[in-house]
């Protein structure tokens, strides 16, 4: 994995910060973490696959960003602790967590697993809504201990604002992160932890070569992109701008905001 600077550098706001990027050993985790990172942030990548992410950290590492990795499968409740505890203990903080870490599944309600993958009701809503319940409820303590004015950023989907037939499962857990979002902004404001979330489109990650054969996915996303208005799928860095104005806190007046970020695909025209 080689990893560039690239051109679009975020400002240096969030010197003496440390964040937790969970799913953060590729595509859109991997391109927040990178941002962040930029901006001066201490940086833990997350993930179930340490070798993925030790990579990842070391390719930041290369390009003179501190980054480190920890491993843990944030669907059960003591994975996500040992993740979210080691990633407080490394830096000695933690004062951002961005909740990424997810999977895709499509197809009709009424699909069901085989011998070779679990149900994918089971699948997605323990990583992509458990996961996130199971994360922040172990960041809250660490979040609260350190300077006040922290932040949480969850990426949802914008398929929770235009929905699309055969995504049922994966926009209803989805569309829990976009609620739960919202709530735990008015429960943690007291603490000056801000709550927001990042509403996605169709993006360039490897997630789709875990839904289709790797050959094909290119002409589907350049094709997609046809659809989206204005003319093309998202890439990573996209995403990650937008995490890192939510996690800057210059803004800390921004809590509970559903942020879509998807060339305009939710807004149903042609």
């Amino acid at each position: 994995m080689t990893i560039t600077a690239g051109k679009n550098a975020a400002k240096a706001t969030f010197e003496g910060r440390a964040a937790l990027v969970t799913g953060g050993g590729s595509g859109i985790g991997l391109a927040i973490g990178r941002a962040l990172a930029r901006g001066g942030c201490r940086i833990a990548l997350g993930g179930r696959r340490r070798d993925v992410v030790e990579t990842a950290a070391a390719d930041l590492r290369s390009l003179g960003m501190h980054a480190v990795a920890v491993a843990g499968d944030v669907s059960t409740p003591d994975g996500a602790r040992e993740m979210v505890d080691e990633a407080a203990r490394q830096p000695g903080s933690l004062d951002i967590l961005v909740n990424c870490a997810g999977v895709y599944r499509a197809g009709p309600l009424f699909t069901e697993g085989d011998e070779n993958e679990p149900d994918p009701v089971d699948l997605v809503v323990d990583v992509d809504l458990k996961g996130v319940l199971f994360a922040t409820r172990a960041a809250i303590p660490h979040l609260r201990a350190g300077r006040r004015g922290a932040s949480i950023v969850n990426i949802s989907s914008s398929l929770t604002q235009s929905p699309l037939a055969n995504c049922s499962v994966y926009t209803a857990a989805k569309a829990g992160v976009d609620a739960l979002t919202r709530s735990l902004a008015a429960e943690l404001a007291g603490d000056r932890i801000r709550v927001n979330a990042v509403l996605p489109g169709v993006v360039r990650t490897p997630i789709f070569e875990t839904v289709m054969p790797p050959e094909e996915v290119a002409a589907f996303l350049d094709g997609f992109g046809e659809q989206v208005p204005l003319g093309r799928v998202g890439e990573p860095d996209d995403v990650a701008r937008a995490v890192v104005f939510l996690c800057d806190p210059t803004n800390d007046w921004i809590t509970g905001a559903l942020l879509t970020v998807d060339g305009g695909l939710s807004l149903g025209t042609p």
